[in-house]
């Protein structure tokens, strides 16, 4: 599958469910994560026109005292999205990050990612070096998005 160059996605997921989230993606090929911004995942398929997206991910929720980061740490090939059932995910449970199985949050949708893996301290990513897709001004620098984003490739 070729990946598109057109546009990528910025996205946020708790650090903790990154961390199990690497061992779920190199155990069993993809990970899944949970979210509310459907539109978004249905627009981004929608344009990419069947090829596979880049991700940048940065850390939210912290696992510990370290502070939030304010750069991309994480890295993955976003593959599509699948409407929950309910709120939960409808495939295997086996794709979720196993930090996410107790997990009572409901979602509207579930985004599939390869690849996932952290980036090097010397390779993040500042997140205001990001621009939306197709946006003439740009957002607040010194403020986290709120939730996904589709961004022009960087």
């Amino acid at each position: 599958m070729t990946i598109t160059k057109a546009f990528a996605i910025l996205a946020h997921v708790p650090e903790p469910h990154l961390i199990s989230g690497k061992e779920t993606c190199d155990r069993e090929g993809k990970v899944v994560f949970g979210s509310d911004a459907w539109e978004l995942f249905r627009e981004a398929d929608e344009i990419r026109k069947g090829q596979a997206v880049e991700v940048f991910i940065y850390p939210s929720h912290p696992d510990s005292d370290k502070p939030l980061l304010m750069s991309v740490a994480w890295h993955g090939i976003y593959q599509g999205h699948l409407p929950s059932r309910r709120g939960r995910y409808p495939g295997e449970k086996r794709f979720r990050p196993d930090s996410a199985q107790l997990d009572k949050s409901t979602w509207a949708v579930f985004w599939e990612v390869e690849n996932l893996s952290e980036l090097p301290v010397s390779e993040q990513i500042p997140i205001a070096s990001f621009h939306a897709l197709n946006k003439k001004a740009h957002a607040d620098r010194r403020l986290l998005p709120h939730g996904p984003l589709i961004v022009e490739y960087p």
